[in-house]
Order: structure tokens, then sequence, then C-alpha cells
């Protein structure tokens, strides 16, 4: 049976979010209460190229039943169009960030999920999600994957697909209810509203350091230390710093240089801000990036400590077989590997959306490349 006949309506929500929460929300939410940093947040979702405006009131429904933005806190917008281009606001939600931290895996989940059907997409069967995995295994080799696709299918089937993924051969899942196959819970790194949150308290000059620095105080000490290191577009500047602070201590860090973005010190591709196909130079997560951040670490004598993982896209199966190729030729050449795991969310073609803060306590504050200075509130409607 195809998942996507699988659907569940929001009257059938279960009593809690957060097993099908990506777990690094779960635990941000911590580091936010335990350190009292709560700020007033806006947060913009999107999806890229253009269809249909669909699934918008079963969306909204996640936010209402498990946040206290109705208390008077918070505000949700929607698009009060019928079609929608790359980057257009398709709901605006404004709150204190606690309240809702943990609920983009689900609302993000079932907006994508209305869309892509929308859009004609059908979302992949177990066996051939299974077959995916089995193949992106295949070539990755040794290296490990972790399924992070949970916010890019309704909730209702986080279960299936990431039982089909670790079957497949990816190790670990992000939700608790996608890893619960394997007798284990989610896992997870840092996010970019983490880092963003701590941002607006201690700055952004600091803001990735003293993020890995909450984290190191309020995680146990068996959730291994993954740093992501590109809000700020400073991948190479922001790694060493955390480096320096856990010194001999084990941690990683988790590039997921966003598309409008060229890696820290990375080149442009044939003199334009734009995609390599080859994935060498350009935005994004480019194999020049990778190189540069490693030879770094292992020049600054933090070879042995330091892992690198990478996320966004690492599911296309050509751009699988360049980072590999390259991995290969870089053990050769230095003895370490260049990255050592990779996160893929993407289990079969979709619409999927992304949500990105863009202002904080009413001032535009984001990460780098996801600015939005104005919103056409003449194009949107208050639903709460």
């Amino acid at each position: 049976m195809d998942l996507g006949e699988k659907m569940t309506t929001t009257k059938k929500l279960p009593k809690s979010h957060t097993e099908y929460t990506d777990k690094y929300f779960i635990r941000s939410k911590k580091i936010l209460e335990a350190e009292g940093i709560n700020p007033q947040v806006s947060m913009r979702v999107f999806a890229r190229g253009e269809g249909n405006v669909v699934g918008l009131e079963d969306t909204v429904e996640i936010l209402r039943e498990y946040s206290d933005l109705e208390n008077g806190s918070g505000e949700i917008w929607t698009t009060s169009q019928k079609r929608y281009a790359t980057k257009d606001p398709l709901i605006i939600v404004k709150g204190p960030i606690q309240s809702f931290i943990e609920l983009e895996t689900m609302y993000l989940g079932v907006l994508s999920n209305a869309l892509s059907k929308n859009a004609g997409h059908e979302l992949s069967n177990p066996e051939v999600i299974k077959e995916k995995f089995r193949r992106l295994s295949e070539i990755y080799g040794d290296v490990p994957i972790t399924y992070f696709g949970a916010r890019h299918y309704h909730w209702s089937l986080d279960k299936q697909i990431a039982k089909a993924a670790i079957e497949g051969g990816a190790v670990q899942a992000s939700t608790d209810i996608g890893a619960k196959c394997i007798g284990k819970e989610g896992v997870g790194t840092i996010p970019h509203a983490l880092v963003l949150s701590v941002a607006s308290k201690y700055g952004k000059d600091v803001a990735t350091l003293k993020t890995a620095q909450l984290f190191d105080k309020h995680m146990p000490q068996e959730i291994p230390r993954v740093t992501l290191v590109d809000t700020f577009n400073r991948e190479l500047t922001d790694s060493l710093m955390v480096t320096d602070y856990f010194g001999e201590r084990k941690n990683a860090f988790r590039i997921d240089t966003c598309g409008e973005n060229i890696g820290e010190g990375g080149s442009l591709y044939g003199g334009r801000k734009i995609k390599d196909p080859s994935y060498k130079v350009g935005t994004g997560v480019t194999l020049e990036l990778a190189k540069n951040l490693r030879m770094r670490l292992i020049q600054e004598g933090f070879a042995d400590s330091t892992d690198i993982f990478l996320t966004s896209r690492m599911g296309d199966e050509k751009k699988a077989r360049a980072f590999v190729k390259t991995n290969d030729m870089f053990r050769k050449q230095t003895g370490y590997s260049l990255f050592s795991g990779v996160g893929i969310g993407e289990a079969s073609k979709g619409v999927f959306c992304t949500a990105d803060i863009f202002e904080i306590n009413g001032k535009p504050f984001s990460k780098v490349g996801r600015e939005v200075y104005e919103i056409d509130y003449t194009k949107m409607r208050r639903v709460l």
C-alpha cells in the first residue's frame, strides 16, 4: 500500500507530540527552559517551487493543539493567496520560542504532505524507501546514515517510513517513534532555532560556541556532542572556537550550509554565487567546504578528537558518490576521513517545507542567507 493512502486527520491527533518530534527540538526546549531563554520570535514557513495552497487548516491545528499560543502570547497568520511561489510565506508564527519550538517537525510534515499530494507526488511505499536507503548504504559504505526525514511527511507515516529507512541501511532515526523499531530513542544534533535563540541573548559572534557549551552543560554525557556550525556562515571560525572549548574531548560538527550561501572561505562557481552540479564549489554543502574545515582541524591538532557530520541533500545519489569518492582520496592523502556520518531527510520526491526564524523581539534576526526584512501582511490573514 502506498503510504500516502494512510492518512489521519487532525481530529485524531495523538495525546502528545513528543514521539513524533525531531529529538533536537525536545533537547533544545530543555536547554532554553534551564537557561531562562525565551525570546519572542517570528517564524516563516515556506516551500520551494509553485503550486496550489492546501493543508493550512490542519497545519494550524497542530499549533493550536500543542502550544499555548492561544493564551494571548502569540499570533498565527496564513496566506490568503490560492497559489504560492518559492519562499512565499505560507504561515507566519509569532510567540515565545519555548511555546512552539517542539512543534516544527509535526506542522511542517502535515503541510509538506498536503502540498506534495496536491502536486501529484506519490509517497513511496516501504519497499521503495527500503531500496533507496539500501542503494545509499551501498554507496556510503562504512559511513553511517541517520534518517532525518520526519519533517517531510505526515506524522502518522513517520513510524513506517523510518522503519523502512532503517531496514534499508540507516542506523538511526530522529524521532522516538521512528527509532522505536530498533528499540532506541531518536537522535539529533542542534537546530538553527536554538542557535538563534541563544544568539538573541549572547550575540551572534559567540552564539555557536555558547550553544555548544549549553548543550554540553545540560545534556547527559552519553549524548554525542555535535554542533551545528553554519547558522552565521562562519563554518570554519565557529568550528575552531567550539573545538578550543572541547579540547581533547570527542566532539563533531554538522554542516548544513543552505543553498543561498557559500561556506566560509569557499569559492564561487563559474564566477557566480550558485550551486555547482559537481558539488565541488559554490553554494550549499560542498566538497571544498568539507575539505577546508577538515584540514583546518587537522592542522590545529584536533584531527583525532573531531568528526564532521553532513546534512542537506545527502540523499542525492550523485552527490553521495561525489562525496564518497573524495572521502576515499582524502583518507589516502591524510590518513583521516573527510566526514564520518550523514543525515538524510528526503525518502521520496515531494514538496518539502522549511521554517526559519526571521525576527526576534521585533527586529530582523535570522540565519545568514534567510533574511526577511518585510512581510506583506495584506496577503495574509490572522487566524490566531
